[in-house]
């Protein structure tokens, strides 16, 4: 995924959390560009990948404290609470008039008495709208200030600063960060890995690296029982990122004209 003009990240890991965490990344990276002026370095942003993902990890209040944007979850969970609330209690009002049959009556139903499953314990319309606006409200605070479940994505995060060069970053699911000179994720890592151990080396042109790629993607293809049919070869450099090229051993067959 292109996360701007200069940055690049690679997903691996469950196809809920990858694409909703990409895209959340995604988001947050041009938000933070449209609000400065000036775009996140990759190290900002990397350690922007590895926070969130350990933020999602660990239960702590401070999680509120130290995510603007929970603020802005709040608001909103707050506003569902009070329209719940509302529809809730209306539908309550109505339900429980027809259950008992007081419609009719000209009794208001917010003024009833029922008697509970207790003997001896009645409880009123009021008594019971608090119970469900407490049920309602701690759920809410639940949802704000609860960690959600980990994100299980592992990210390879390439991109190029114009005071520092090139950089690629490797983030896995619990938040660990590390600067490589080359990474690689899954089951095909280990192939690429070794292969990349035996002939990467620093300072490689554009042409060189491409190469490295194609050894590795015929590694893979024959080797890796489960291995895609087809890779798309993405580059950032000065330049910016960009797609550069398919290496497809399928393609998409042609749709014949009605």
């Amino acid at each position: 995924m292109i996360l701007d003009s200069h940055k690049l990240a690679a997903a691996s890991g469950e196809p809920g959390d990858r694409v909703q965490f990409t895209e959340y990344i995604q988001k947050n990276v041009a938000l933070y560009q449209f609000r400065n002026g000036i775009p996140l370095t990759t190290a900002a942003a990397a350690n922007f990948h590895s926070r969130r993902l350990e933020l999602a990890a660990i239960g702590d209040y401070d999680i509120a404290l130290s995510c603007p944007e929970m603020c802005y979850d709040a608001v909103a969970y707050f506003v569902f609470y009070l329209l719940l609330t509302r529809i809730g209690c209306n539908l309550f009002a109505r339900l429980t008039a027809q259950l008992i049959e007081i419609g009719s009556s000209g009794v208001e139903p917010r003024n009833f008495e029922f008697t509970t499953a207790m003997p001896g314990v009645q409880c009123t319309f009021w008594s019971f709208r608090l119970c469900i606006d407490l049920l309602l409200l701690f759920l809410t605070v639940a949802f704000v200030f609860f960690p959600q479940n980990p994100y299980s994505v592992n990210i390879l995060l390439a991109g190029y600063d114009n005071e520092t060069g090139p950089s690629l970053y490797y983030i896995d699911y619990i938040a660990t960060l590390h600067k490589v000179d080359k990474g690689a994720f899954g089951y095909g890592s280990y192939f690429f890995l070794s292969m990349m151990d035996r002939h990467y080396h620093s300072n490689m042109t554009v042409e060189e690296a491409i190469d490295l790629v194609d050894k590795c993607i015929m590694e893979i293809r024959s080797r890796l029982v489960v291995a895609p049919p087809n890779f798309v070869i993405k580059i950032v450099d000065k330049d910016g990122a960009r797609e550069y090229a398919w290496r497809e051993s399928v393609k998409d067959a042609a749709v014949p004209s009605a």
